[in-house]
């Protein structure tokens, strides 16, 4: 069905500035963003607004829907701090035709039914009596009740906009102001339904000794609003919010709206309280509904890294881990804080000089001078197989026995670190074993496996565990 209605026009406080110098005008106004990796951001706008001596009534439409209305703030930045704010409201009954139905309840309304066939329709006018599920019951002016069926409606008319409804989320203020003229003001709040995330990409070179590291944010934006020639500013970490947090990245967001932002300027990275400030080195627009990727990162090229062969039963009893290894060094072209995020791995092929994906991770924000150890899949020539040989159980004490075959079906030779887990709060104690072994952690033992090309080493250990 649809709607008509007469609406009655309000005045907005955005009002023309005269007497204010263009440019000054555009040099003071500015919108700013600063967005946060827990699916919230901080908006701050300053624009000028037109004030009448005393008692003044403002309505700012242009904010998001997913605005927290607690964390609104309103400040006159003239020096003379000529505005004072009486009261803050957020209005956020929106027009639509549930809402005003039951806004005119009681009142006078025509509607149009649709005909059939020969019957082209008739137009009835009453009370409204109720409005339920689409379906009206209408007093008619000179006696009896019309029940209207949602589907049968053509059209409704009222005879205006009822009071307390508005077409977008507003903010309202009651201000009092000392003189009549133009005042700079900062709007500043917060947000939800806005946030971002790292995706990292990384390429090995041939032998897989070394590797090319470029970075993007995502900002992926729901809030409602388009923040327009904005100043970007991501923060990186852990802010405890009293709220529940909520996942915001997902595979669908990815690739809804995006807008790639390719050779932008990078941003600059600094230590801010006990997190890590992103700021973007031009203004963007990010629009609502959309998903925008910048480069935050200069590409890294040439890191040293080393591929890693890892077994642990207790994790994959029979798969051989592959881990690439490199470290957030300035001397490799790194060297700043990492925000956390996904890092993609691809290698060339030199069959046709284009680059596969042979694995993905997810890295934790990564301090700068921190090793970076990614888990991308496991090995598909090195076959593995457990067998746990003998076990012995007394009151606090374990004794086991175990054998590991290793086979090595690559053309070249391979080191296997397997590594035996104990848990924390156990003392432990390697008795006898086939190799040498090292104490990797508190909760480690890890054994150095080397299999030359097409070969087989069969490892066996027995360990103690007492408490």
């Amino acid at each position: 069905m649809k709607v008509a209605m007469l609406l009655i026009c309000c005045a907005c406080f955005v009002c023309p500035v005269y007497g204010l110098d263009d440019d000054m005008s555009a040099q003071n106004q500015s919108m700013a963003i600063t967005v946060y990796n827990e699916d919230f951001a901080v908006v701050k706008e300053r624009r000028y607004m037109s004030f009448a001596s005393g008692i003044n009534t403002l309505k700012f439409t242009d904010v998001a829907s997913a605005i927290e209305p607690a964390s609104v703030n309103f400040k006159c930045l003239s020096p003379s701090n000529a505005i004072s704010i009486l009261e803050q409201n957020y209005e956020y009954d929106l027009v639509n035709t549930e809402s005003l139905l039951k806004k005119y309840i009681d009142k006078y309304v025509s509607v149009e039914v649709k005909g059939s066939g020969s019957d082209s329709g008739r137009k009835i006018k009453g009370i409204l009596s109720a409005s339920v599920g689409g379906d009206l019951i209408i007093q008619r002016s000179g006696g009896g009740v019309d029940i209207i069926r949602r589907n049968s409606i053509e059209s409704i008319s009222l005879d205006e906009l009822s009071e307390g409804l508005v077409t977008k989320p507003t903010l309202v203020w009651l201000a009092n102001a000392k003189s009549a003229g133009n005042e700079l003001c900062q709007i500043t709040y917060t947000t939800g339904r806005v946030g971002w995330g790292a995706d990292y990409s990384a390429t090995l070179n041939a032998s897989e000794t070394a590797l090319d590291l470029t970075g993007w944010v995502t900002i992926d934006n729901k809030s409602g609003a388009t923040y327009k020639d904005a100043t970007i500013k991501l923060i990186a970490g852990d802010v405890r919010r009293v709220k529940p947090r909520r996942q915001m990245f997902d595979e669908r967001s990815i690739v809804r709206g995006l807008g790639m932002e390719a050779k932008s300027a990078p941003f600059e990275e600094k230590s801010f309280m006990e997190y890590h400030l992103y700021t973007l080195g031009r203004k963007s627009t990010i629009n609502n509904n959309q998903t925008k990727q910048l480069e935050f990162i200069t590409p890294a090229m040439n890191v040293p890294a080393k591929k890693v062969y890892i077994y642990e039963r207790t994790k994959k009893a029979d798969k051989v881990q592959i881990k690439i290894e490199f470290e957030n060094k300035k001397e490799f072209g790194l060297g700043i804080a990492l925000p956390k995020g996904k890092v993609r791995v691809f290698k060339n092929d030199p069959a046709d000089d284009s680059l596969e994906f042979v694995g993905e991770d997810m890295i934790d924000h990564t301090p700068r001078k921190e090793k970076i150890s990614l888990y991308i899949g496991d090995a598909f020539d090195i076959a593995v197989e457990y067998k746990p040989l003998d076990s012995k159980v007394s009151r606090r004490m374990r004794w086991d026995k175990h054998q590991i075959e290793l086979r090595n079906r690559k053309d070249t030779p391979v080191t296997v670190f397997v590594d035996e887990k104990f848990s924390s709060w156990v003392n432990w104690d390697i008795e006898q074993s086939s190799l040498e072994y090292e104490k990797y952690d508190a909760n480690t033992a890890r054994f150095k496996v080397r299999l030359a090309a097409d070969s087989t080493v069969t490892l066996e250990y027995s360990a103690n565990q007492n408490w």
